[in-house]
């Protein structure tokens, strides 16, 4: 692993960690507290079509990752001046009985997102803007 890709692993761990919630009983769909058969997709979004590092936690609460992060997309999302940004997601059902929904994504252009949505709902976004720009959500 090369410095950004430390760097973006502990900042979606960090997230991560800040958003843990203990909860006890039966599982209910939640959007704040995921679980077991909840549906989660995360959306990476950027200026660029190939990028750097991208990382979440999987359907069994596993953190993973790809060193280089092709979204495959075009023109689905735009910024306000109307520019045309490149996309891809990650989509499951958890199998999870506490379900982390945290990602992250740097861009090798100068534009980086990324959305997390527990249900259909969005539950986090970020974005950062610069050279190797990180967000995490």
């Amino acid at each position: 692993m090369n410095k950004k890709q430390i760097i973006a692993a502990a900042a979606i761990t960090a997230a991560a960690t800040a958003n843990i919630a203990v909860g006890v009983g039966t599982a209910v769909a939640s959007t704040g507290d995921p679980t077991t058969g909840d549906h989660v997709r995360y959306v990476f979004i950027s200026d660029v079509a190939d990028n750097g590092s991208s990382n979440w936690f999987n359907a069994d609460n596993d953190q993973s990752s790809l060193n280089t992060t092709h979204l495959p997309s075009y023109g689905v999302y735009t910024r306000g001046s109307g520019t045309k940004l490149y996309s891809g997601s990650k989509s499951f059902t958890s199998r999870s009985t506490y379900q982390l929904a945290a990602a992250a994504i740097q861009t090798d252009g100068y534009y980086a997102e990324c959305r997390v949505f527990v249900n259909g709902v969005q539950v986090s976004a970020d974005s950062a803007t610069g050279r190797y720009a990180l967000a995490v959500c």
